[in-house]
């Protein structure tokens, strides 16, 4: 049993998610799976805020289960600072940069990973029946339709361009994904 805790940090106006996933190894399928255990989303809160909620979902209990969770945070635009004042508060975290396209780099607990990577990951898991939602939870229906807006489209060049329609939020899915991403990836080891 490993938690991951997943955030997309947001500007004030705008949506920061939250995921935390339970990732285990299931004998019966012989892989890891991934089951999302509490998910969140804030609006409208400043930095300050953000890392305080970051910080006691962190320490929860439950979530310390023989050993601390594993920290993955957007570091992407606004998320530098949050991933700046998150380490003043001593939480060990993974910070993630979305880059475009398919690539990967790594340097210790930094990550530079392609939108298309790290959206195909969770994608694949996703549709392979690894990656399990309680339709029971509170938060599914707005996740529900972030994951019926979300569309890839395809380039001329061939590229792949992940984003909501019009009018809609990301923000639950990406954080979602980012955690399927980092288990599939950065925590087995997987290199694709």
């Amino acid at each position: 049993m490993t938690f991951i805790i997943s955030l997309d940090p947001a500007q004030l106006r705008d949506w920061s998610a939250l995921a935390v996933i339970d990732m285990q190894y299931r004998p019966d399928t012989r892989r890891f799976g991934y089951s999302l255990v509490a998910m969140a989303r804030k609006q409208g809160l400043p930095y300050d805020q953000i890392v305080d909620w970051v910080s006691r979902v962190y320490h929860k209990p439950e979530f310390n289960y023989k050993q601390p969770p594993e920290l993955v945070v957007d570091s992407t635009g606004v998320g530098v600072a949050v991933v700046d004042m998150l380490h003043t508060k001593g939480l060990r975290l993974n910070a993630v940069t979305i880059t475009a396209g398919e690539s990967f780099s790594q340097q210790g607990s930094i990550f530079h990973v392609g939108k298309a990577r790290l959206i195909g990951t969770f994608l694949g898991a996703f549709d392979g029946g690894k990656v399990q939602v309680n339709p029971n939870m509170p938060i599914w229906p707005q996740l529900e339709k972030e994951m019926l807006s979300y569309r890839a489209e395809i380039s001329a060049q061939g590229r792949a361009k992940f984003e909501a329609e019009e009018g809609e939020h990301d923000d639950m899915i990406f954080a979602l994904a980012q955690a399927i991403w980092f288990g599939e990836e950065a925590k087995r080891g997987k290199r694709l």
